[in-house]
């Protein structure tokens, strides 16, 4: 394989999360090997039942790679429980099973790659260019912005998610959000959140407090801190 296809492949996924399935311990071992050659990080599990758990426990993932035959839930069974909740995420099946029907269910599944055990860094890297060229990762990165307590804005379709799940918000909350993730800021005044969220700006600050209130019992978390005297800040997930 030609250095520079390698090394582009990796600038376009060297920001990416992967959560790699497989309950082989040997042959994942070898393979988070050759996925660390690609991906900002790797989460593993040994089983579809903690591979799922972890799926919908965290909203970070840009792949799933995962094994078929597994104890307790067996791959094609995480895949469709991964797309009742989520039919974008690319799914990477890598597998000992050359059976064309179960081939067929993963196909109808929903997966963007399949891939025949024993394989190599070739298979891998070929597999990995055909997802970068389906999907927009960048665009995808751009979109999504992390907050504390793990929730995630999507700036795209304007939605707040926590375990892969949207939560439902009102005009006014949505607003919010818009107001603060859209101009990058960490901190807005009593006066700016009140003109931009309901169009006018009364001292009391009454509808701003009922609005935060609300928003810190429907979401059992305080995504926004107070600045005495002043406004609120969102609060941003911290990286170390």
């Amino acid at each position: 394989m030609k250095v520079n296809v390698l090394q582009d492949l990796i600038k376009h996924t060297k920001h990416l999360n992967v959560l790699y399935v497989e309950d082989n311990l040997e042959v994942q071992t070898q393979t988070v090997k050759m996925l660390n050659s690609f991906f900002n990080s790797i989460s593993v599990a040994n089983n579809g039942e903690i591979g799922l758990k972890l799926f919908l426990e965290d909203n970070s993932y840009h792949i799933i790679i995962t094994d078929i035959k597994m104890p307790i839930i067996d791959g094609l069974s995480l895949i469709e429980s991964i797309r009742k909740t989520n039919k974008q995420i690319p799914i990477i099946v890598l597998s000992a099973y050359d059976d064309k029907d179960y081939f067929l269910k993963t196909i109808n599944a929903g997966i963007d790659g399949y891939i025949l055990k024993p394989y190599n860094l070739i298979q891998i890297t070929q597999t990995l260019n055909n997802i970068i060229q389906k999907y927009d990762f960048q665009k995808i990165l751009k979109e999504l912005v992390e907050l504390e307590f793990d929730f995630f804005w999507n700036k795209n379709s304007n939605q707040l998610f926590k375990n892969n799940q949207p939560i439902k918000l009102s005009s006014n909350e949505i607003k919010l959000f818009q107001l603060f993730i859209n101009d990058n800021d960490l901190t807005k005044s009593y006066s700016e959140i009140e003109t931009f969220v309901f169009g006018f700006y009364e001292k009391d600050m009454k509808k701003i407090r009922n609005l935060m209130s609300r928003l810190k019992l429907k979401l059992d978390y305080d995504l926004f801190e107070t600045i005495y005297s002043h406004g609120y800040s969102l609060k941003y997930k911290k990286h170390d």
